[in-house]
């Protein structure tokens, strides 16, 4: 039976101040972060500042879904004191790779205390149920895991980590803690802002075709409709029935658009749009940051440019 949440956040302290001790006797000055994908590497950077050493395992624009660990990613496990990680089954390699590297440090799920949704739920964002037929691999019992595109749920991630840092770094918990607050003001103000602006898009265009099903959250918090061309995995090749039907229902319902995000191969999202007469719109920015120098490459950023790639083509 698993622990309850306190017992294990009273463990995870008493393991973080015993590696604390041992670093300080070890003569190192700053603790070792690694995160599993960008997207935390970016909450972790922001919110650590100089009081840690941030490493992330993925790159910018890689597909944490087809994810294969290197040896370097082994070496750089093997040493770091905290491993930050998503949780909700997206790091479906995680397990052999802390074997591998023989990994003891402490983890923090980033998502703890988030309340999934599954690929059945579409209380508040009906799915079209006919694109994932009784053909599909899809598992409509599968937890989907890309939470952080609800930007409250992107708020728990940051309290996660403020929390985990801090005890990590107790001389540097007040800059933590204030770099914190900081950036959870700012998730505040653009949550108001997708509410703002998805509401004043047209009730029959808020729909969503994307290339995988990466938005569920998204949909659910401000009201668009996702209708996904893959599943949970962007590895989820639809049947040529799935895409008939996706084709059919863009041009029953004067679907403005097929988005394409920066992790998948176009060319599906492509043909699907060109079949179906409508406009391709590049790119969303769902399961990793965009490169250096591109609206995407900071968690704020890549959300700023979903929304208003979203809401300009909607319109």
């Amino acid at each position: 039976m698993p622990l309850p949440r306190t017992h294990r956040s009273l463990l995870f302290r008493r393991f973080v101040a015993a590696a604390i001790l041992l670093l300080a006797t070890l003569g190192f000055a700053k603790p070792v972060v690694v995160s599993s994908n960008t997207l935390l590497d970016d909450f972790v950077r922001t919110v650590g500042g100089d009081a840690i050493e941030a490493h992330c395992l993925l790159t910018p624009g890689r597909d944490p879904h087809t994810y294969d660990p290197t040896p370097a990613d082994v070496r750089q496990l093997a040493r770091a004191d905290l491993l930050v990680i998503n949780g909700l089954g997206f790091e479906t390699w995680l397990e052999k790779l802390i074997r591998n590297s023989g990994f003891r440090g402490a983890r923090l799920t980033a998502s703890d205390g988030i309340a999934p949704l599954h690929a059945s739920d579409d209380a508040a964002s009906p799915h079209d149920h006919a694109a994932h037929g009784s053909d599909s691999d899809h598992d409509h019992g599968d937890i989907d895991p890309h939470a952080w595109h609800d930007l409250r749920h992107a708020a728990r991630y940051v309290e996660n980590i403020r929390d985990a840092l801090a005890i990590l770094a107790p001389a540097q918990a007040d800059a933590i803690r204030s770099r914190a607050k900081t950036y959870l003001e700012k998730l505040a103000s653009l949550d108001a802002l997708y509410r703002e602006r998805i509401a004043q898009l047209p009730l029959a265009h808020r729909k969503l075709v994307t290339s995988h099903d990466s938005l569920r959250y998204l949909g659910h918090a401000y009201g668009l409709e996702i209708i996904p061309i893959s599943g949970l995995r962007s590895d989820q090749e639809p049947s040529a029935r799935q895409l008939a039907r996706i084709i059919t229902r863009i041009r029953r319902e004067a679907v403005p658009a097929v988005f394409v995000e920066s992790t998948t191969n176009p060319k599906i999202p492509r043909l699907l749009a060109k079949e179906a007469g409508v406009a391709i719109v590049s790119e969303l920015y769902t399961d990793s940051l965009g490169f250096p120098n591109t609206p995407g490459a900071t968690f704020l950023g890549m959300a700023r440019s979903n929304l208003e790639t979203i809401t300009t083509a909607l319109h």
